[in-house]
């Protein structure tokens, strides 16, 4: 086989027949330079001829960009050689959105979804030496337009039209999203030349797991260019051995179950290695030459999603292996509005912050894209499972034969594409389409929805077929009664921040499985610092409210603030305030549901990154600076938590447990001040078995001498053999209610390694929510944001390529005060 790259170099222009409202002198008729992958906006930002519409409120300067038609060209040379081959396909991985492609001047194809690859048959087409291939992209705002004035308007959010279009939602604009609605190749484009028989779509999959071996099922389809006998041969290997399998074609299917013995498995992150195999496929000839292979990484594992009726309803659990699993995770938008700019790193740099906070669980939004295969590779690595919504949201879809076929077509690529990831754990067909439309028709059913058929039973019949490794669920959130029942299926609950009641609320919602909940915080100083000017930086002027695109976020920010700290204008304080209310906010709700485990069986939080820089629910922003909310996610995802519930007259110390072993240790409560401890209330030894959670000790108020709640608070600490590995403090009153002392921490650098450094902060008086950071640099640290109490010191550390005495010289410091 031979294969001709097709990225890099491209040119483009406006097309001549485009009818956009241009805004721009220059006339963009001319060739110009291009880049592919890239898109429109990316190839005119680097021509100077649009601003970076992430600045300030450019983003409002560029919105005549989708409204043209664009062209983009490559000139390729040919030998004579490829007359020697039957097989001449150009393979376009993905195009954005609605093109028509031409080699040699002549209409080989159109296109009009963008998640879908296309391969052409161009054979017929090309010549040897100079040849062309062109893709003009019609105007996705002029193309979803004329759709929905042929089939009419349906019941959507933010821009209606946008549902006719099989394109990355998010790029219409969303609620944490500028609107950037982009065109271009966003994917390889290559041509692809081959004589014989190929292997197609290579399957793996677990089919029993027991103690001592495991059975696997190979599976792969087989296009035949030649009447010949074929074998397919599979080779499956590991740390400690080398299994392989053959079988003789007689169709265009072939199937090989192999037996692993003693099977290492894949176990999400905190339960054990996420052990991945290697198999290859190879197709033989009769000669048992190789024509044609393929090699994928697996993991042998299986899934259960138990759902079981119990008295509060139904349980809605992910089973791994035969081991319950408690999901503790994030949801994922893409990086970037502008994808084909994300590198490698920083799906590597996000994926890993994950990880590193004890998440398990990745949720895949269904209005942004199928993740690049780096992304799914990693989350196989750090054995983060995915549930993957295809990509659909809020909003009633077509269902028009067309536009049904065109998702038929998509889902089953998109399937056969990402079966083979051990991380995946679910195909969820949309984000919120039948919760948004009961809640906008009270007396109607999910079925009743234009477009129910696509998930209710296309989607699933795809998937059922294809990959019957893992579950499919309609919706999220989905269950039986109203779509966001609390008592069975799985649960989206933005009652708090959104609905505008506060995150104590959470406490009274027992959802089965939580998809989605959250609070909003700005992003780090130096991230919008990047991106506004001096002027700007005050949260109520126009360039700090175009960038939170929630309507009424900035109100959202100042009201929730005020309810728990003392409201501040001072610029960095109210970024660090905020940011503390999210974290708070997160906290609360996680460490409910997870005391609730397995009435609750997985609590997914609102969001885990950004696509730009903005005043979101991410809590690690779009520079990748960790907010707070990411830092106490270390703590409240901990394998280990315990927490203090205060209910009815007394207080309840629980003591989760995540891992697979009973854990046993000394549970110890203090009351403190903020000048010392005052008295030691409890020291015992619990146990607490695996993967539960219960209530460790139940202490009455009246047994706790509190006579200052502005002044006094408990501090609960579990410590098995030497080592704290869990401790939590309960505030009586509200910060704004409580008196800080006038402190003043040490803080002492060292160096501990080859860029390596910790830092030691000490204090004589209580030091709530302390925050390091460096003026010139961006560290994470192993924890921030955290309290020291009075007379006891802590040691976190970071890594940095920069010298101890420039460390010392640019660290910043800051806490909580009244």
């Amino acid at each position: 086989m031979k294969v001709v790259d097709l990225t890099g170099d491209w040119k483009f222009r406006l097309h001549k027949d485009s009818k956009g409202k241009i805004k721009h002198k220059n006339d963009l008729t001319r060739w110009m330079n291009a880049r592919v992958p890239g898109t429109v906006h990316t190839d005119l930002m680097s021509l100077g001829i649009i601003p970076d519409p992430y600045y300030r409120m450019n983003e409002r300067d560029v919105q005549w960009v989708d409204t043209c038609t664009w062209e983009y060209k490559k000139d390729f040379t040919l030998s004579a050689d490829f007359e020697n081959y039957k097989r001449i396909e150009l393979i376009v991985e993905g195009l954005d959105t609605f093109a028509t492609i031409l080699v040699n001047d002549s209409i080989v194809a159109e296109s009009d979804n963008m998640f879908a690859e296309q391969r052409i048959d161009i054979r017929s087409n090309i010549k040897k030496g100079k040849n062309s291939v062109c893709i003009i992209f019609h105007s996705p705002t002029e193309c979803i337009t004329a759709l929905e004035k042929k089939y009419g308007e349906l019941l959507v959010a933010n821009e209606p039209a946008r549902v006719y279009a099989r394109k990355a939602q998010y790029s219409f604009g969303w609620d944490w999203g500028p609107k950037l609605t982009t065109s271009g190749i966003w994917r390889s484009i290559y041509i692809e030349m081959g004589n014989g028989t190929r292997l197609k779509e290579p399957f793996i999959k677990t089919v029993t797991i027991d103690n001592d071996h495991a059975v696997v099922e190979c599976i792969s389809g087989i296009e035949k260019n030649q009447n010949k006998v074929y074998k397919l041969k599979v080779i499956i290997s590991g740390d400690d051995h080398i299994i392989e399998s053959a079988v003789r074609l007689e169709n265009d299917f072939a199937s090989v179950r192999m037996e692993i013995p003693e099977p290492q498995l894949w176990w999400p992150n905190g339960w054990g290695e996420a052990y991945l195999y290697t198999a290859q496929f190879q197709l033989l000839d009769e000669t048992e030459n190789v024509v044609d292979s393929y090699e994928t990484h697996f993991g042998i594992r299986t899934v259960k999603l138990i759902r079981e009726k119990d008295e509060a309803g139904e349980s809605f659990i992910f089973e791994i292996n035969g081991r319950k699993i408690f999901s503790k995770g994030a949801n994922w938008i893409p990086a970037d509005n502008f994808i084909t700019r994300i590198p490698d790193a920083r799906y590597e740099r996000l994926l890993h912050l994950a990880a590193d906070a004890h998440m398990n669980t990745i949720r895949v939004w269904g209005g942004g894209i199928y993740e690049q295969k780096i992304f799914y590779d990693i989350c196989d690595r750090f054995g983060l499972m995915v549930w993957q919504d295809f990509m659909f949201a809020c909003g009633e879809y077509p269902e028009h034969e067309n536009f049904v076929e065109n998702v038929r077509s998509e889902a089953t690529q998109v399937v056969k594409k990402l079966r083979n990831h051990p991380s995946i754990i679910i195909w969820c067909g949309n984000n919120e389409n039948e919760y948004m439309y009961c809640n906008e028709n009270p007396t109607k059913k999910p079925d009743d929805m234009k477009g129910a058929r696509i998930f209710r039973d296309v989607i699933k019949e795809i998937c059922d077929t294809f990959d019957d490794t893992r579950p499919y669920w309609r919706s999220s959130p989905f269950g039986t009664g109203h779509p966001n029942e609390e008592t069975n299926g799985n649960h989206h609950q933005w009652d708090s921040w959104s609905n505008w009641k506060d995150f104590q609320d959470y406490s009274n919602i027992s959802p089965r499985y939580v998809t989605e909940f959250g609070f909003q915080a700005p992003p780090n100083r130096k991230t919008f610092d990047e991106v506004t000017e001096k002027n700007d930086r005050n949260f109520q002027s126009p360039v700090l409210e175009h960038h939170n695109k929630q309507v009424e976020g900035t109100e959202r920010l100042y009201k929730f603030q005020a309810g728990h700290y003392t409201l501040v204008n001072e610029y960095d304080e109210f970024i660090y305030r905020g940011q503390l209310l999210q974290a708070e906010a997160l906290k609360y709700a996680i460490e409910h549901w997870r005391r609730k485990k397995f009435h609750t069986a997985g609590s997914i939080f609102w969001q885990l990154n950004d696509c730009w820089p903005v005043s979101s629910w991410s809590v690690i922003d779009s520079s990748l600076r960790p907010k707070a909310g990411y830092y106490y996610s270390k703590r409240f995802f901990a394998p280990v938590l315990v927490s203090i519930h205060q209910l009815r007259g007394k207080y309840n110390i629980f003591i989760t447990n995540d891992t697979l072993q009973k854990v046993e240790g000394t549970l110890i409560l203090d009351l403190f001040d903020t000048r010392a401890k005052k008295k030691q209330l409890f020291k015992k030894r619990i146990s607490v078995d695996e993967n539960t959670s219960r209530i460790a000790v139940e202490i009455k108020n009246s047994d706790i001498p509190i006579n200052d709640p502005a002044s006094e608070y408990l501090r609960v600490r579990y410590k098995v053999e030497r080592e704290i590995i869990s401790e939590n403090r309960f505030f009586i009153v509200k910060p704004k209610h409580f008196i800080f002392p006038e402190g003043n921490p040490k803080i002492k650098i060292s160096k501990v390694g080859e860029n390596n450094y910790s830092i030691e902060v000490a204090s004589r008086l209580f030091i709530k929510n302390l925050y390091l950071d460096m003026m010139k640099d961006d560290i994470i640290l192993t924890d921030n944001y955290f309290d020291i109490d009075a007379g006891e010191k802590k040691t976190v550390y970071f890594s940095s390529t920069r010298s101890l005495k420039s460390l010392k010289n640019n660290i910043i410091v800051k806490w909580l005060t009244s």
